[in-house]
């Protein structure tokens, strides 16, 4: 028995118990074990047990079962309202579309289930009376920030090319680099990718997209996630400080624009390719064609730029904005609250009308001038959006 303990909530000890009560094996598997191992927090807890399906079902009688995933030996059992998956031990048949298995077999052997993961920080099965099992070295690997296949690494993407993805994405999100043999198989098996589904690739690149080590990645791995971005060869990108701010689609568009002749168009057709939803895509792309727009000068210019835009749309060039360092965070702030109606940033949002301003002895083109002073003197804060006030001001000025 080895030296690491796991805490278990108290749902997932209730399982493990029973199943042992009831005379059968079950472990937690996966990446709550990985996470636990490497002290990051987890969530989701996987068990995994030699009790075939049918037999699971009968250790929980009188429980909620969801059977949909029982063809590949999954029961789900809900506790209080939680789903909890207990998957039977397995071994998979041949991939014959580098994605799925043709056949899943069940098996008594905890070891023969591990065998067939894709990392060795994701190989690892814990129970508390066993302790941890980690047969490929997964504890180790995880103590050295590593991305292992477990055995060969060309087998392991030959199987499933999202593997590929996977391990970029978890190199991002983990903070750890990719062994030697495992990330030349990356790059050599990456032509593999065309079999995977956009959605799925997607989903995974999103994910590495928003890792501590996002830049890192993509700029190390730019060849093998090209094809996915319509081509682009990621060679530019923000300062990491800047990116690791800043939100999704922000960071998506930063790498159209940094790295693409037309990066709106370009961003639209690879996110379109992608299959990703049209708001993503459309979010994405309207922002980098207002950024090309607008002229980031001062507060005063950039608001008036924005007058004739939406304001979401606005805030996301802002953001890209900050991104790309053609406007400090305090800037971008007060455009923000003008945006958001906090502060005006048209002539027709102040507490004045032309009227108010013609009354003071304003005439003709003078008037609009008094008008367009206010709006910057209540940009600036130099006085409040009040009627007495700008009068008052207006007053002052002359």
């Amino acid at each position: 028995m080895s030296d690491f303990v796991m805490e278990l909530p108290p749902h997932v000890e209730f399982i493990l118990a029973e199943m042992k009560k009831n005379g059968y094996s079950a472990h937690i598997v996966g990446g709550s074990v990985r996470d636990a191992v490497i002290g990051r927090e987890r969530s989701d807890f996987d068990i995994t047990t030699n009790a075939l399906p049918e037999q699971t079902k009968a250790v929980f009688e009188g429980y909620r079962i969801i059977e949909t995933g029982i063809k590949h030996g999954t029961v789900t059992l809900v506790l209080d309202g939680e789903p909890y998956e207990i998957t039977t031990y397995r071994v998979d048949g041949d991939y014959k579309d580098n994605r799925h298995p043709e056949s899943v077999t069940f098996t008594a052997q905890l070891e023969e289930d591990l065998m067939r993961r894709d990392f060795t920080v994701n190989a690892m099965a814990y129970a508390p009376d066993t302790g941890l099992t980690d047969p490929f070295g997964g504890r180790r690997d995880g103590a050295d920030r590593l991305i292992r296949a477990v055995g060969d690494p060309y087998k392991r993407f030959d199987e499933d090319a999202l593997r590929i993805l996977r391990a970029l994405r978890f190199a991002s999100v983990l903070g750890f680099r990719i062994e030697e043999k495992t990330a030349q198989a990356v790059r050599e098996r990456a032509h593999l990718l065309v079999a995977i589904s956009k959605e799925r690739i997607y989903a995974e690149f999103k994910k590495l997209v928003m890792g501590v080590d996002a830049t890192k990645i993509l700029i190390e791995y730019a060849d093998v996630l090209a094809p996915s971005l319509g081509g682009i060869v990621i060679k530019n990108l923000p300062k990491k400080e800047l990116f690791d701010r800043a939100e999704a689609h922000t960071r998506f568009s930063s790498l159209f624009l940094l790295n693409s002749d037309s990066p709106a168009e370009h961003s639209y057709s690879a996110f379109t390719e992608l299959k990703t939803d049209k708001l993503m895509r459309s979010r994405v792309a309207d922002a980098i064609e207002i950024y090309g727009s607008v002229t980031f000068r001062d507060v005063r210019t950039t608001l008036a730029h924005f007058a004739g835009y939406g304001v979401q749309t606005s805030l996301d060039a802002l953001s890209l904005g900050i991104l790309t360092e053609r406007f400090t965070e305090r800037e971008a702030q007060t455009c923000a609250d003008a945006l958001s109606s906090a502060i005006p940033y048209t002539v027709s949002q102040l507490a004045v009308r032309g009227d108010d301003v013609s009354a003071l002895g304003f005439k003709g083109e003078k008037i609009g001038d008094a008008l367009k002073s206010l709006l910057y003197a209540v940009i600036e804060g130099k006085v409040e959006n009040e009627r007495d006030a700008l009068l008052a001001y207006l007053k002052d000025c002359e």
